[in-house]
């Protein structure tokens, strides 16, 4: 009996233990596979903080390179007020208690909502871009009249210059005039960095080094204007037929004709190595955004080759990705990072962030990209493109990507000067019956600006 009495008594400790243990592991597993609690949980904790900085502090300010004002706030909660807001709404963005914060104001909204400063002059940080506030305005300016953008890197830093877009809107009249702001199509997103599109004949670039890396660039081409493949017929921009060429020829009059031989005889993986040595097809994070590109060869149809190797198929890639791609032929076959915020100055002097070069990926080796070099400053002079600052030449690439609803999509990708590249430009106009070459006088002015106004200060 009491043996019998005893196994019972152990039975339903031994029970209870079980049952208390089963509990402990159920309520770590709520926690841990139902993360929408602990998440939720989370967001609320980081809004009731949100909510009081904002009601506590000052929003930090946001400075061009030079330390001119480009976003400020007087008062906790108070309006921001946005210095030339059409031409930096596209990056800066803007903060609203109505309808929150988009661009940096977004990236960068806890530090700027927040920081390490005296009890009695509670303000957030300040944060400084890289951007150069009079290039910034005179690319706007220069693409204002169309939807479009103008992205400037320096060359031996990756520091983004300039990074505007067009339309934009007047962040100063956000809460005011939001109805009608949002009736624009595609005011609210940059179309140079977060709308890729169809590049045209600016990635013969990578097709280049393609050909070049295989070998296959001592052979000519015979170009009577089209192919036919699998029923398809694909032509010249135009119809034009070249003749013969050679690879230096094929890219100065940039024949599809010549990229799509080139490249079916390089096939499919060799031209899909090629995109992903330049990150097409990857997400790129950067330091106040990430960057996204398509890149499709499908089954490796030979129609859907030819189409991809002078930039349509179905190939979609932004105007600061086609700057990193052209810069890391102008820099020797290294990409590198771009970067956006120059330094984060907490509110007791700090620096607490500062941006700096970095090499993002190899793209290529040395030889290579100055055969590309060389080549994009014959093309640079066949365009037309004017010698700038102190006699410097451009280096350029044109494209013309036909969009299928009779309008194109005009690019020009740059660099300058073409014998020691200091600074790249890119930029591109959408929906558009010009060429790309319609946008040299833009590129030319930005050029003179960079090296006459500003000289070598950024390098």
């Amino acid at each position: 009996m009491k043996k019998s009495f005893l196994k019972r008594t152990q039975f339903l400790q031994s029970a209870t233990l079980i049952c208390v243990i089963l509990m402990i592991i159920s309520l770590i597993r709520t926690s841990a596979l139902l993360p929408g609690v602990s998440e939720e949980a989370d967001r609320q904790k980081q809004e009731a903080r949100e909510s009081t900085y904002q009601k506590e502090y000052v929003r930090g300010k946001i400075l061009d390179r030079e330390g001119n004002i480009l976003a400020a706030s007087e008062e906790p909660e108070g309006k921001r007020t946005y210095s030339d807001p059409y031409a930096f709404s596209n990056v800066v963005g803007y903060w609203s208690i109505k309808y929150g914060t988009y661009g940096i104001e977004k990236t960068m909204n806890d530090v700027l909502l927040h920081s390490d400063s005296k009890e009695e002059d509670k303000r957030g940080a300040d944060v400084s871009l890289t951007l150069d506030a009079n290039l910034q305005k005179e690319a706007y300016d220069l693409l204002s009249d169309f939807t479009g953008s103008a992205v400037v890197l320096n060359a031996k830093t990756g520091e983004i210059l300039a990074l505007a877009s067009s339309p934009s809107f007047n962040a100063n009249a956000l809460e005011e005039d939001w109805e009608e702001i949002n009736k624009q199509d595609g005011v609210f997103y940059s179309n140079a960095y977060q709308n890729p599109v169809a590049p045209g004949s600016v990635f013969k670039l990578v097709t280049s080094k393609a050909i070049l890396e295989a070998g296959i660039d001592d052979e000519e081409v015979e170009d009577n204007g089209k192919l036919v493949i699998n029923g398809q017929t694909i032509r010249n921009y135009g119809g034009t037929a070249h003749g013969t060429l050679s690879f230096e020829e094929g890219f100065v009059k940039s024949s599809n004709v010549y990229f799509m031989d080139r490249a079916l005889k390089l096939g499919g993986p060799a031209l899909k190595e090629a995109a992903d040595s330049f990150l097409i097809g990857q997400d790129i994070k950067l330091d106040f955004a990430t960057i996204t590109s398509s890149f499709n060869l499908g089954d490796y149809e030979d129609n859907v080759i030819a189409s991809t190797a002078f930039g349509q198929g179905e190939t979609l890639i932004t105007p600061l990705h086609m700057a990193m791609i052209t810069q890391s032929i102008a820099g020797g076959g290294e990409m590198l990072k771009p970067y956006l915020i120059k330094s984060v100055v907490n509110g007791r002097g700090k620096t607490t962030q500062e941006g700096k070069s970095e090499v993002l990926t190899k793209t290529m080796e040395k030889n290579i990209a100055k055969r590309i070099r060389e080549v994009m400053t014959e093309a640079g002079d066949s365009y037309g493109l004017k010698t700038v600052g102190d006699g410097y030449e451009i280096a350029a690439k044109t494209g013309t990507a036909e969009r299928g609803d009779g309008y194109n999509n005009a690019w020009l990708v740059t660099f300058a000067p073409a014998d020691d590249p200091q600074y790249v430009i890119v930029l591109n106009r959408l929906k558009t019956k010009e060429i790309g070459k319609s946008l040299a006088p833009i590129a030319e002015s930005l050029y003179e600006t960079l090296f006459e106004e500003i000289g070598r200060a950024h390098v």
